[in-house]
């Protein structure tokens, strides 16, 4: 998908059928780049420790940035 920021310097390419292999690991980066990895190591699972709350907004961030 594009990456609606407009002040990021980094285009994303928009996902499509025939792309999934390139927009993965590129949109994996954007994620690390920006602290927003934790869900995606954890597969969704809220880690010991963090509030609901915390966990809850992470996790959306993550699913705007994608």
């Amino acid at each position: 998908m594009e990456e609606s920021s407009p002040s990021s310097s980094a285009t994303m390419l928009k996902l499509t059928a025939s792309n999934y292999s390139i927009w993965k690991p590129r949109m994996e980066d954007i994620l690390y780049c920006k602290d927003l990895y934790e869900p995606l190591q954890l597969l969704g699972q809220k880690p010991e420790g963090k509030l609901d709350d915390a966990w809850s907004i992470l996790n959306r961030k993550v699913v705007r940035q994608i």
